[in-house]
């Protein structure tokens, strides 16, 4: 697994093939794209407030000199899906599960947006519905994710909704290139969405992956997720952008589903042994994965999560 020296402390966009850029995130935080096209950029994602999403607009405009066709949604969460009011003059698409996703975690909008300010809110949308449950009031750990979300630009999230949705996949034929938009059932979230450039064997998989970081499984479908690599495996890519730290390539991805075999099983070992949840979140350990980021804040929420998940199958 590459090392983390690879992540950088300014957010950046880098081109990753011909007329396709990454944004990539300050510190692993999360990334974004911009895909050219002869009608405007595709955006693919927005960012997490509007500050770095105004960032990110302006590189990509000062590297493409085209404005904004529309943006994609690749999932719902708040990290991804917070910045999308600097993009206010293009529609939006995502996934319908990304669209029922926001209103059960967001409630009825006042107005074309939601407008969130309580702190609880805001925990589940970033980090899932159950957060609330992981790391209840109390617990140590709550502190950490408080802080998460600690900085002025998370005083009132703005979100705006997609403006269309599709059910299972969608295609942009461009002259030289087709951009696929592929669901491959609920992973990460509900309404997980690769974006696949065919022709350029070029990948945005969200927070499907998490590159030179522990994942995060909140509320996820853990077997959904290793399945969907599993599928993202089987496409001829050369390159991948992770929702999370340095572009990649495909023997990363391979290394990180691993990665989510290992937790699962270690999990399902504790079960069988009749481990309870907090003697699991204590003995299950992946001391290879210790060195990365995030692995002392995640681990034991994760195997908390994973020990739901799997005792409710």
């Amino acid at each position: 697994m590459p090392n983390t020296t690879d992540i950088k402390s300014e957010a950046h966009l880098v081109t990753i093939a011909d007329g396709v850029h990454a944004w990539i995130g300050a510190g692993g935080d999360s990334n974004a794209g911009a895909i050219e096209t002869p009608d405007g950029v595709i955006i693919v994602d927005t960012q997490q407030y509007p500050r770095l999403a105004r960032a990110f607009r302006d590189a990509a405009l000062a590297k493409t000199g085209q404005q904004v066709r529309t943006v994609v949604y690749t999932h719902c969460h708040l990290d991804h899906t917070a910045g999308s009011s600097v993009f206010a003059d293009a529609p939006i698409l995502a996934h319908e599960k990304t669209l029922a996703a926001m209103n059960a975690c967001l409630g009825p909008r006042q107005g074309e947006n939601w407008s969130i300010g309580d702190l609880a809110t805001k925990l589940r949308f970033l980090f899932g519905q159950n957060i609330l449950e992981l790391v209840p009031e109390g617990d140590p750990g709550r502190a950490w994710f408080k802080n998460r979300i600690g900085l002025p630009d998370y005083d009132t999230v703005v979100i705006r909704p997609p403006s269309e949705t599709f059910a299972d996949s969608f295609a942009f034929h461009l002259p030289d290139e087709i951009v696929w938009l592929h669901y491959f059932g609920p992973a990460h979230c509900d309404g997980d969405i690769v974006v696949h450039l065919e022709r350029r064997r070029v990948a945005f998989l969200a927070d499907l992956l998490f590159q030179n970081r522990f994942p995060w499984l909140g509320d996820c479908d853990l077997d959904g997720l290793i399945a969907a690599l599993g599928h993202v495996l089987a496409l001829d890519l050369a390159v991948v952008v992770p929702g999370h730290g340095p572009p990649a390539a495909l023997a990363d991805v391979a290394r990180f589903r691993d990665m989510l075999i290992g937790l699962r099983d270690g999990v399902a070992r504790a079960i069988k042994a009749g481990l309870s949840e907090d003697a699991a979140a204590h003995e299950v350990q992946l001391p290879q994965y210790a060195h990365l980021q995030r692995y002392a804040e995640w681990r034991s929420v994760d195997v908390r999560a994973a020990y739901r998940y799997l005792r409710a199958k």
